[in-house]
This record gives C-alpha cells, sequence and structure tokens, in this order.
C-alpha cells in the first residue's frame, strides 16, 4: 500500500474526525498551536521530548480518535499516531448516521496506519449487516498485521435483533492472535469443526448460541487455550474441557435454559484439568451440576438463579439449596474459595455445609442479618481456614428473593447473634485462621457499622491464632476527600478505631488496623 504524505494523513483524517464533534482545521479558527516562545516553557514540555515509543505506547491507551487529535500538537506530531501499537475503535451510537460516519472513520483511520504489526485491535459499536463487509476488511487488516489481541465487541439497542456479526471463513483458520474477544457474533457449527486457533490463549465469548458439539471444536481446535469465558450464551447443556489440556481457567458468567423446562435444565461440567472455576451472573431457567473438577484449586460461586413464577414457589427455595449444597459438596477440595451474595444467603440456619479444604474464603457481599447464618455454616465447614476476606461492596449484589414461608429461617436477633456463638467453637478460629481483611467498609452506614462491629468482636475474642486484621474504611460518596470530611465524620472514624483496638483478643500477636480510603 503506497504510503499517503503528512500533509494528506492530516487532511483526510480531520475530515473524518468531524463526525465526532472534532472541528475541521480548513473551516475552523482552531488551528495547530504555535510553538511557546518563552524558553522557559519549552522546558516543561516533558512529553514532547519523550522519544516516538514512549508517546506512541501512551498514545495506545487513548481510543483511535482521541489518539489521532493529537496531529495538531506539532509537525513532529503528524503521524505518531499511526504507529501506536493499540488500535482502539469505540464508539455508541445512537442512529444510523452516527454508525455510517464511526465506519468511514475507521476505514480512513486504517487507511493511515503505518505500523507493521498491531498489538491490540478493538472494534465496538452498534453493527448492522450493511456493515459485515466494512468489519471484514478490518479483521482482515488486523490479521495480516498478526493482530496479538482481537476483540470484535459488538452491541445492540434490542436484544432479540437478529444483526449478529457472522464471523467470515478466513478467520477460522489459523490466526496469529493470542486473546480472542466476541460479543453478539455468530460462529459457523461447520466452520468450527476445522477452527485453528493455533496460538490462541484466551477466549471470550459473549450473547452468542453455542451447542455443545461447537464447545467441543473449539477446545479440540485450541490446543494452547488456557482461559474460555461464556458469557450469557445459550444453546448447550455441557461443558466438557477434557478436548483440552491445556484448559486452566473457565468462567461461565450466566446462561440461558429453554422456557419450557423452568428449574429442570442443568448444565453440567466436566473439567479433570482445570484449575479455576468461576460460576457468575444470572441464571435463567437453569441450574449447574459438576461432574468432574478434581484438579480445581480455586472456585467462585458468584451466581444468582431465578425464582419460579409459575406455581411451584414451594419448591424452588429447597431446590435451590440442593444445587448449592451438591455444588459445594464438589468443591470440597479447593484451596480458595468465593461466595456471591445469593450463594451466602441461601445457606441459611440449620443448613450445614459439606466439610471443606478451604484455606482462603472470600465473601462477596454487603453483610446484612440474612447473611449470618450462612457465613456461620461456611466457618464451621472450614477448618483449614487461614485467611477469610470480606468484600462489602461486591459489584453484583444480587439479593435472594424471600417471602414470608422463610422467615422462620431467620428468627433470631441479628445485634446479638455472634454472641450466642461466643460458647461454640470453630476449629479454624482455634488453630489456622491468622488474617482477616474487610474491604469496602462504609462507616456512614450506622446498620452496616453495627454488624460489622460485632463481627470484629467475635473474632477477635475467639481467633486465637490471629495475627492481623485489616479493615478498609471508606465512605459510600466516592466524590469525598479528605477536606471535605467534616470533623464530626473524623471523630467518629476515631471512636471507631479506638474501639476496635480496645476489644479483647484470644491471640497475643493480634494487630489491628483501619484504613481510610478517603481521597
Amino acid at each position: 500500500m503506497r504510503q499517503p504524505s503528512e500533509s494528506s494523513v492530516n487532511a483526510t483524517i480531520w475530515d473524518s474526525t468531524t463526525f465526532y464533534g472534532t472541528p475541521n482545521l480548513k473551516n475552523n479558527p482552531l488551528k495547530r498551536p504555535r510553538s511557546c516562545q518563552n524558553k522557559e516553557c519549552q522546558k516543561e514540555d516533558r512529553i514532547s521530548n519523550l522519544p516516538d515509543p514512549i508517546i506512541q505506547h501512551i498514545l495506545s491507551f487513548l481510543p483511535a480518535d482521541d489518539a489521532i487529535k493529537t496531529c495538531i500538537l506539532s509537525k513532529r506530531w503528524d503521524t505518531i499516531w499511526t504507529l501506536v501499537p493499540n488500535l482502539i475503535f469505540r464508539r455508541e451510537c445512537s442512529c444510523s448516521q452516527e454508525a455510517e460516519n464511526f465506519a468511514v472513520f475507521v476505514d480512513k483511520a486504517l487507511m493511515h496506519y503505518r505500523s507493521p504489526k498491531v498489538k491490540k485491535f478493538l472494534v465496538e459499536f452498534e453493527f448492522t449487516e450493511c456493515f459485515k463487509a466494512q468489519v471484514d476488511s478490518w479483521v482482515d487488516f488486523a490479521v495480516r498485521l498478526k493482530v496479538e489481541e482481537l476483540c470484535l465487541e459488538f452491541h445492540r439497542e434490542i436484544a432479540d435483533d437478529p444483526d449478529y456479526y457472522y464471523l467470515p471463513n478466513f478467520l477460522y483458520s489459523n490466526i496469529p492472535a493470542e486473546k480472542l474477544s466476541l460479543r453478539f457474533c455468530a460462529l459457523s457449527p461447520n466452520k468450527l469443526k476445522q477452527v485453528s486457533w493455533m496460538s490462541l490463549k484466551v477466549l471470550s465469548i459473549s450473547y452468542s448460541w453455542l451447542s455443545n458439539e461447537m464447545i467441543k471444536n473449539i477446545c479440540l481446535g485450541c490446543s494452547l487455550l488456557e482461559y474460555l469465558k461464556l458469557n450469557q450464551c445459550c444453546g448447550f447443556d455441557q461443558i466438557n474441557t477434557n478436548f483440552s489440556s491445556s484448559l486452566k481457567d473457565l468462567v461461565v458468567d450466566g446462561s440461558w435454559g429453554p422456557e419450557d423446562k423452568f428449574g429442570d435444565f442443568v448444565i453440567t461440567i466436566k473439567g479433570p484439568n482445570l484449575l479455576s472455576l468461576t460460576l457468575a451472573g444470572y441464571m435463567h431457567r437453569a441450574n449447574y451440576m459438576l461432574l468432574d473438577v478434581s484438579s480445581l484449586v480455586e472456585a467462585n460461586i458468584g451466581y444468582r438463579m431465578k425464582s419460579c413464577s409459575h406455581g411451584c414457589r414451594s419448591n424452588w427455595y429447597s431446590a435451590h439449596r440442593s444445587v448449592l449444597h451438591d455444588l459445594l459438596e464438589k468443591l470440597q477440595h479447593v484451596e480458595k474459595l468465593t461466595i456471591g451474595t445469593w450463594c451466602l444467603q441461601v445457606k441459611v440456619k440449620g443448613l450445614s455445609s459439606p466439610t471443606s479444604a478451604c484455606k482462603y474464603l472470600t465473601l462477596n457481599k454487603k453483610i446484612n442479618k440474612w447473611d449470618l447464618p450462612g457465613i456461620a455454616s461456611l466457618l464451621q465447614s472450614s477448618p483449614n481456614l487461614q485467611k477469610l476476606t470480606i468484600n462489602l461492596m461486591p459489584s453484583n449484589n444480587f439479593e435472594f428473593e424471600l417471602d414470608r414461608s422463610f422467615y422462620k429461617y431467620y428468627s433470631f436477633d441479628g445485634e446479638e447473634y455472634w454472641s450466642l456463638y461466643n460458647q461454640r467453637i470453630f476449629k479454624c478460629l482455634v488453630l489456622h485462621l491468622k488474617s482477616v481483611e474487610i474491604f469496602g467498609f462504609d462507616t456512614s452506614c450506622s446498620s452496616l457499622k453495627l454488624v460489622v462491629d460485632q463481627w470484629v468482636q467475635f473474632l477477635l475474642k475467639n481467633a486465637k491464632v490471629l495475627e492481623k486484621m485489616i479493615i478498609h474504611a471508606q465512605r459510600d460518596d466516592v466524590n469525598r476527600t479528605w477536606m471535605s470530611v467534616e470533623a464530626q465524620e473524623l471523630m467518629e472514624l476515631l471512636e471507631l478505631t479506638q474501639a476496635f483496638l480496645s476489644y479483647p483478643r484470644a491471640s497475643p500477636n493480634a494487630k489491628v488496623m483501619l484504613e481510610s480510603c478517603f481521597k
């Protein structure tokens, strides 16, 4: 391809960036800024004094349109953007005209790109069938430049819109990418039978239809695959990683079951070579079953199952408990276990957990009264626990749907709950628990402060080998700074610190630290 002159690069690209509200240099008073004649000012221009590769590395973190805008800074910056290692094309299009303008912009930017290789190539916009040929050419461009990370992450205003992006045939052959991310993309079952992604190590597929056979063929065609994520995909009821000895990390983030099989649709996971498993997201009319995960070291159970609305509400609660109990039984051997909000609340009073070999337990939950039985059950079943981490501000705080028939399981006084356990011995507290860390402690929430206060008292009083307890305090308003914190709030924080330090400790070596997270 003939390389364009610097002047043609600027003119063409700036014409295209007018689609983003950026003025055209020819028709706007905004001009390239003149160099400052003041020597002191010139000395302060540290960015321009950096070598081109470092500037290009910095620009690679920007969306392509922002990186291109830097060409107005000086002659030296005219074509620096054309050698950035990452090309990020991202646009939220509110109408078809904006999508067309975006596509033209991408075409022109790629026309002037001069790097012999691209590290990351990302395209994200609202795809429709009319852009198929253009997107194919962009993908071909990235593959020819030996792209290392290819991200085709489309989105749609209407979830049931049939306009999926069908992967071009050449993409099923041996592409150089080590990472591939697909969203709202359609994969061909026939083409996947011969798929050859021999360099691929990380694969993420979102909002796509996949059959059992297609998942099998993906595993067979990716001999180096280490990480697989299926996000809100449907069409399968089995994930068998036996066909990929290299696959170590599996993430299933939500799934859909058939409408006529509410509660009876089961997704089985068989992965004797897996080291890490994450079950997250919203399960629509589907359950999980683990068949062989004997090599697992780490598991994250943070999914949520939808309640039934078809007259069988008396049964779905017991079914949820049974599914969770079976999962925990299959995960007895894992060393690192993370439990999310929904699963923690399903573990009610009177429901014992299988004895676990867990050494590192993480609870992702803004703790309240309904969570205490689940926490107690997990402590009771984890005699080897060495570190307990509690994230009080999880990204997905799915609450369990309770009604009056379940209140009997929670007939206790939340404020006095842990005091009742002072006479009950948890083996982990006596033998192994050495570290406790609490994140997201909002000191402005009085109910949370009370629960955490009693929880801290209980642990300090009963953890006989505890070495450190770290509590990360913060305010719910992330925009507040130390300068805006009133004296009253600082006094409350000080009193809270003094209270934590004054509580009796079973371990003579226990250190308590309250870290503030104000900006």
